[in-house]
Order: C-alpha cells, then sequence, then structure tokens
C-alpha cells in the first residue's frame, strides 16, 4: 500500500507542477503518514495549513477510487503538521494535568479542526485508560471534553 500511495502522491505533485526532494511512506496501525520533503514547504503547505489539507483530500479521493476502500492517509510536509500534532497533545496534556490537579471531572479543550480532534480523541484514547473524551459545541467552535469513564 505504501508504495501505492507513493505513486499517488508524486503523481498528484507532478500534475502540480510542484518541486520536491522526496515523498517517504510510513504505516503504524493502519494508518499511513506521507511526508514531502522540499525546498519551499510554504507553497505546499499554505495559509493556516489549507494547501496541505487540500492535497490530502485530493490523496484520498484518488486513493479511494483506485481501491474501493477508505484508507487512513495524512500528508506531511518536512514534518510541519507532526509539529502541530505535538503541540496540540502538549496543550491536551496540560490541560488534563490541570483537570486532575484541581479535581474536575471533566474538561473541555479549546475549539480546534476535525483533524486535530480526531489527533487528540486519539492521543487520549491510547495515553490515558481512565479517560474518555466526546466532541461538544457546532461548527468553528467545536471542542474536545476530557471526562473520566
Amino acid at each position: 500500500m505504501e508504495t501505492i500511495i507513493q505513486k499517488a502522491l508524486k503523481l498528484l505533485l507532478d500534475k502540480f507542477g510542484t518541486e520536491y526532494d522526496c515523498v517517504t511512506i510510513s504505516e503504524d496501525n493502519g494508518h499511513y503518514r506521507a511526508n514531502i520533503e522540499c525546498a519551499t514547504p510554504a507553497r505546499l503547505i499554505g495559509k493556516n495549513g489549507e494547501t496541505l489539507s487540500a492535497i490530502q483530500t485530493l490523496l484520498k479521493n484518488m486513493l479511494y477510487a483506485q481501491n474501493q476502500e477508505n484508507l487512513f492517509v495524512t500528508v506531511d510536509v518536512d514534518n510541519y503538521r507532526k509539529d502541530q500534532e505535538d503541540r496540540m497533545t502538549q496543550k491536551a496534556q496540560k490541560f488534563i494535568d490541570m483537570m486532575k490537579e484541581r479535581n474536575l471531572s471533566e474538561i473541555k479543550l479549546p475549539p480546534m479542526t476535525p483533524y486535530f480532534r480526531r489527533v487528540v480523541h486519539l492521543w487520549v484514547v491510547n495515553n490515558f485508560p481512565e479517560l474518555a473524551t466526546d466532541s461538544v459545541g457546532e461548527g468553528r467552535a467545536r471542542a474536545v471534553r476530557v471526562f473520566y469513564k
């Protein structure tokens, strides 16, 4: 599957006329991560990561059309998204620490995009067996709520 993802992403980047040094694919528990290394990452990332999100959506659609199955694929440029994920989980860690210190039964994190809500949900599930999460709110105000099971 890594080879298929790599070929599809390279085809997409070539169609955009994007120059890049290399594309690496890694897999962890059925979740694929494609990292593009290039000299001009800002062009691929776009404002607030919007171009990067669009590339990811196009890639997922191409892969679905080829294989008729949904794949969990994250597209990254020079580890931009990985760094954001790390910052988000560090922020979530601070909120969880505060919840435990103050003996709160739950805490609501600041609003975030669907992608980062998913990152936080998975991170909490994998690191805190005594905690659970859900999403609350509407639209751009949608946030993750962390609570004891």
